[in-house]
């Protein structure tokens, strides 16, 4: 993940839509999460980080409330990176 370079927020977005992903499915597990502070400071990052870093946290615990498997992440990014 350290390699791959950064997504716009443009980039991470159509990717799930091309991959077949409603937005609402990102924010509905941004919701998910149990403590306030932690939703507050994803919920800020989904919404307002101009690039996306694909190491960061939040990737991964979506991708995993999304059911998606890091291989899987690795190769959205991927195709995400060509958008």
């Amino acid at each position: 993940p350290a390699e791959m370079k950064p997504l716009t927020a443009r980039q991470l977005r159509l990717g799930l839509v091309t991959n077949g992903f409603a937005l609402e499915q990102v924010e509905a597990a941004i919701a998910a999460i149990e403590g306030p502070q932690q939703r507050a400071v994803a919920s800020i990052e989904w919404e307002y980080a101009s690039q996306f870093e694909r190491g960061h946290p939040l990737l991964a615990q979506v991708g995993a409330a999304l059911g998606l498997t890091e291989e899987q992440i690795a190769l959205m990014w991927a195709d995400a990176a060509n958008l």
